[in-house]
């Protein structure tokens, strides 16, 4: 009883956009913040680019701005094929959920194996599942801002732009090489654990 009290009517279900004819484009998918500062660098460079998103609220406030994206779920073949991503270049995805992310990897690499996948990745397991499915150029989303910033602290602090710049850089290869390292622990928790606390004891 609860349910049904509960329940809101059902609306009609919005049928997915049929995007139009498109070669050697850049396919976009999930067209949030990260999509769309990809998306405003390809059209400046004019290379044309089909985006998708599985919102149909974001398709409609990002339209409402000039910008044009297609309502459609990337993790469906039958919507990658009217993306006509076999005639793609490159495919950004650059989905928000993590679940949905990885789908869409795996199908994009089921589907179109030869095809560069440019992936966003919420933190640093969502790193390492999508390396499972073989994707080699990885960007976690806050990770650059988040050094930026830290330079910008250290200046702030009366460190030199030399020094300030050294210690980001630094760090920045230092984390790469431990992200890689972590990669071959991290469906062991326990494990990946103990080496952060010996890397933070060193």
């Amino acid at each position: 009883l609860d349910d049904m009290l509960g329940a809101k009517p059902a609306g009609p279900v919005r049928a997915f956009d049929v995007p139009p004819d498109n070669e050697r484009h850049v396919v976009i998918a999930g067209f949030g913040r990260f999509g769309q500062i990809a998306a405003r660098v390809l059209r400046a460079k004019r290379v044309p680019f089909t985006a998708l998103d599985i919102s149909p609220e974001q398709i409609d406030v990002v339209g409402r701005f000039g910008a044009r994206a297609f309502y459609g779920d990337a993790s469906r073949p039958d919507i990658l094929e009217a993306a006509q991503t076999d005639k793609a270049l490159a495919f950004v995805l650059a989905i928000d959920d993590m679940e949905a992310s990885l789908r869409t990897a795996r199908i994009v690499r089921e589907h179109y194996p030869r095809l560069a996948i440019y992936a966003r990745a919420r933190n640093r397991t969502h790193v390492h599942r999508l390396m499972d499915l073989g994707v080699t150029v990885i960007r976690r989303e806050t990770f650059l801002a988040a050094l930026d910033l830290t330079g910008e602290l250290l200046r702030g602090l009366g460190y030199s732009d030399r020094d300030a710049r050294f210690a980001i850089d630094t760090f920045k290869a230092h984390d790469g090489r431990r992200l890689v390292e972590d990669y071959k622990l991290y469906t062991d928790l326990e494990k990946l654990q103990d080496k952060a606390r010996t890397d933070a004891a060193n």
